[in-house]
């Protein structure tokens, strides 16, 4: 089975997340499954199979996101994952055998990063990439906020707006889901929307003793059929009352990293979230 991992990067410092999801590539394509044998051949056959210091694993990346904001942060970001992926691909290439595991080849086939994502004017191309795991094939897509009884609209096309007004086709007439016959509303977002959001918050409001090393939080794995969130701590904060008494401009200015580019729903979404989290006992 093909193994894809997708993720949501927004700054520097996940290295050992990035590290993480390499290793599970390598576990994943070097688990051999065990013989029972009996006759000297089938034991040397065994163990021939079982030597996963040799073969080469293939691994296709792909990186989009980001434009020429003018704080540079998208350059900052994409450096720092450039420079991770490179450096681990010379390390295991270069250990491989002393760590019997394959070596791994690594081919940067989709880079829309920073300018190459950029329409010339400060705002970016793409917003989401979506993948096929069952072929490896990547495409723009955006999650249309306007959906409803599991059906998405595949007949418009990406705009210049700055504001995610234009939507994006999704893989031409394909939908990325199809109705579910036990659920009335769908949505690509995944179950509980605003309850995973206040993740994102809580942990601005109520962090952590002590400080803690930049991870990546893993919501799926591949021998599961649903999503796991680890428990967190929120409740009503005097920061996020505070915000809520802000106008809508003044909170887009104060919560986003790139006011000027966001979609025209972002104010609404931090404010539904901020409810959320304070009216909460």
């Amino acid at each position: 089975t093909v193994l894809a991992t997708m993720t949501h990067i927004d700054g520097p410092g996940y290295e050992s997340s990035i590290r993480d999801a390499i290793n599970e590539h390598i576990n994943h394509y070097s688990i051999r499954p065990k013989q029972n044998c009996d006759t000297e051949d089938c034991k040397e056959s065994s163990a021939e199979q079982n030597n996963v210091g040799r073969g080469t694993i293939e691994m296709s990346i792909h990186i989009m996101g980001g434009f020429n904001d003018n704080k540079g942060s998208s350059i900052q970001i994409t450096d720092s994952v450039l420079q991770t992926f490179a450096a681990l691909s010379n390390e295991y290439n270069a250990y491989s055998a002393s760590r019997r595991v394959p070596r791994m080849h690594m081919t940067l086939e989709t880079c829309a990063v920073a300018s190459a994502n950029d329409n010339g004017i400060g705002c970016p191309l793409g917003r989401g990439l979506a993948m096929e795991v069952a072929t490896g094939y990547v495409f723009l897509a955006e999650i249309d906020d306007s959906m409803i009884n599991g059906s998405i609209s595949s007949s418009t096309h990406p705009t210049a707006s700055c504001n995610g007004m234009g939507k994006i086709a999704v893989n031409n007439d394909t939908p990325l889901f199809h109705p579910s016959p036990y659920n009335s509303y769908i949505s690509a977002q995944g179950p509980d929307v605003v309850l995973r959001s206040v993740r994102i918050w809580a942990s601005a409001f109520h962090p952590h003793d002590g400080e803690q090393e930049s991870r990546l939080n893993i919501i799926h794995r591949p021998d599961r059929d649903y999503l796991t969130v680890e428990p967190f701590f929120f409740g009503p904060h005097i920061e996020a009352r505070d915000l809520l008494k802000c106008t809508d401009e003044d909170l887009l200015q104060i919560l986003s990293t790139s006011p000027e580019v966001e979609k025209t729903n972002f104010v609404f979404k931090a404010r539904e979230t901020l409810n959320f989290m304070n009216g909460t006992r």
